[in-house]
C-alpha cells in the first residue's frame, strides 16, 4: 500500500526525534527529549525541515561574525535544517536536499519510511553507525491545524 502525497501536504510540528539502537542501549535524543521543529510539505513538491534543541544558548557576541568559535559550534550543533524537493515512493517519502545547514547534505537524497496515524506522522530510517551497529531514527510529527478565521 502506498502513501498518498496529498496526505503529507501542510505543516507538521515535531513531537520527538529519537534514535533506537539494535542492542540494549536506551534510545538517544539528538536534540534532547523536548526538541522543537517543523516540517513543511508543499503540493508543488517543495519541502523544508527544521529541528532545534529547545533551549539553545545565544551567541557570545552581537554578530555571528564576531562570535567565538565555540559559540558558533554550539549554535551549529544544536540546530538542523534542510530544504529541497520531495516525492512519495511507495511507503517512503524521498527528500532531495538542495540547501542544508550541513553542506555535505546538499545534493543527497534522504529516504524516510512513512507511517500515518490520524494527525501523527512518523518518519523513520535505519542506518549503520561507525561501529557497524544498526540504529533507527524515528521522527514523530503532529499536523498543524490552521488557526480559526475570525
Amino acid at each position: 500500500m502506498s502513501v498518498s502525497a496529498a496526505a503529507l501536504h501542510g505543516a507538521w510540528s515535531l513531537e520527538a526525534w529519537r534514535i533506537e539502537h539494535d542492542d540494549s542501549r536506551p534510545p538517544a535524543y539528538p536534540f534532547g527529549d523536548d526538541a522543537t521543529g517543523q516540517i513543511l510539505y508543499a503540493p508543488e513538491g517543495r519541502m523544508s525541515a527544521v529541528i532545534s534543541r529547545r533551549d539553545r544558548a545565544g551567541l557570545d557576541a552581537a554578530s555571528i561574525h564576531a562570535a567565538s568559535a565555540q559559540s558558533c559550534r554550539n549554535a551549529y550543533t544544536s540546530f538542523f535544517c534542510y530544504a529541497g524537493r520531495w516525492h512519495v515512493d511507495g511507503d517512503d517519502v524521498v527528500h532531495t536536499a538542495e540547501l542544508a545547514l550541513n553542506p555535505d547534505m546538499a545534493g543527497t537524497q534522504q529516504r524516510r519510511h512513512v507511517r500515518l496515524h490520524g494527525d501523527r506522522l512518523e518518519l523513520s530510517a535505519t542506518e549503520t553507525d561507525a561501529r557497524g551497529r544498526a540504529r533507527t531514527h524515528r521522527i514523530i510529527w503532529r499536523r498543524v491545524r490552521p488557526a480559526p478565521t475570525p
